[in-house]
């Protein structure tokens, strides 16, 4: 499912381009702020939902993966922060 360049490095999640217009962008990101919420964690969460419902098994597998990956990553972030 994925190519060679976009496999994640153990240090970074790669950043993804897609197209959505900028004022409805910044409305989003502004949503998000106000509910102390990030915004690309924000959009996982929905993506996994609709995997969760509409997905495949390798889907929801691959899902389910990245979110433990996200998680442990998130972990070890707020331990060298404290």
């Amino acid at each position: 499912m994925t190519t060679e360049d976009q496999r994640e490095t153990p240090q970074e999640t790669p950043i993804q381009r897609f197209r959505m217009p900028l004022d409805a962008w910044l409305a989003f990101g502004e949503m998000c702020r106000r509910r102390g919420a990030f915004r690309a964690r924000h959009l996982f969460d929905l993506m996994w939902n609709d995997i969760k419902r509409h997905g495949t098994e390798e889907e929801k597998a691959i899902f389910a993966a990245a979110d433990k990956m996200l998680k442990a990553r998130r972990s070890r972030s707020k331990a060298k922060a404290s």
